[in-house]
């Protein structure tokens, strides 16, 4: 009861949501908790704590949302973070995990909910927001570390994609946004196009890249079946060609990809 006390007090000061820290503990409880000095009263020093409190975990979605934060510019993303922050108060030591329902958040507060035609810059910022989030989860991830990557000699048998290997589908080209605004390129909100790329990592190192469909279809397969003939054989089923011509894709795609460290050894 404490805690939740706590946690309203610093995130929610202005009692901008239904809880109210009186309904939890009395409002004589504060000046309990929080002493007063000689120069400041208790209501003052938990202001102190409030503007700390709440300045930590801003830096801290910005952190986690850097992109997002460039395309809403700083002000709307703080009062997007305030609400988020207010309405969803960390619970988990891990700051890491402080935006993981941002993403929801921000499906339920944009302002078209209810529309039938949808806002096309609203549809991005939330996938932008999602794959930002996602790219901290890949990063944090545990996995095997220590393999050995593929290379030109590797035999097809022995190639596996390495351990940290995740494909992504959007309906705006949110890769090249996100890697724009990372290489300071200051990208404006593209128009709505189909993307896919994979993101990769080795030795706690990201590469992103953009792959088209067919190539998207190929190493999904890949991951589910774990083994490239099969999955050769599927592709063709899929894509109503040959063997011999999909095996003629795939040893230019292999190539491109071994140089990317897509793959490792078995």
């Amino acid at each position: 009861m404490f805690q939740q006390w706590m946690q309203q007090m610093l995130l929610d000061p202005h009692q901008k949501t239904a809880q109210n820290p009186a309904d939890l503990l009395p409002s004589s409880f504060e000046g309990n908790v929080v002493k007063e000095s000689s120069r400041l009263s208790a209501k003052e020093h938990l202001a102190i704590y409030q503007r700390s409190y709440i300045a930590r975990l801003r830096n801290c979605m910005a952190q986690q949302f850097s992109a997002l934060e460039y395309c809403l510019g700083e002000e709307l993303f703080t009062a997007f973070a305030d609400e988020y922050l207010a309405e969803n108060p960390s619970t988990h030591y891990n700051l890491g995990e402080l935006g993981r329902g941002f993403t929801k958040y921000l499906e339920n507060a944009r302002p078209d909910r209810e529309a039938t035609e949808k806002e096309e810059w609203i549809d991005f910022i939330i996938a932008l927001a999602d794959f930002e989030f996602k790219l901290n989860e890949i990063f944090e991830e545990q996995a095997e570390e220590h393999y050995k990557l593929a290379t030109s000699k590797t035999i097809k048998s022995n190639l596996k994609l390495v351990p940290i290997c995740y494909l992504f589908k959007y309906d705006f080209p949110v890769q090249n946004y996100y890697s724009d605004f990372k290489h300071e390129r200051t990208p404006e909100v593209p128009l709505k196009q189909l993307s896919y790329c994979v993101v990769l990592r080795h030795n706690f190192k990201l590469s992103l890249f953009d792959i088209h469909e067919e190539q998207f279809h190929f190493l999904t397969l890949l991951k589910r079946l774990n083994d490239i003939n099969l999955t050769i054989k599927q592709f063709a089923k899929d894509y109503s060609k040959s063997i011999d011509e999909v095996t003629a894709v795939w040893q230019i795609w292999k190539a491109r990809w071994i140089e990317l460290n897509f793959f490792r050894e078995q």
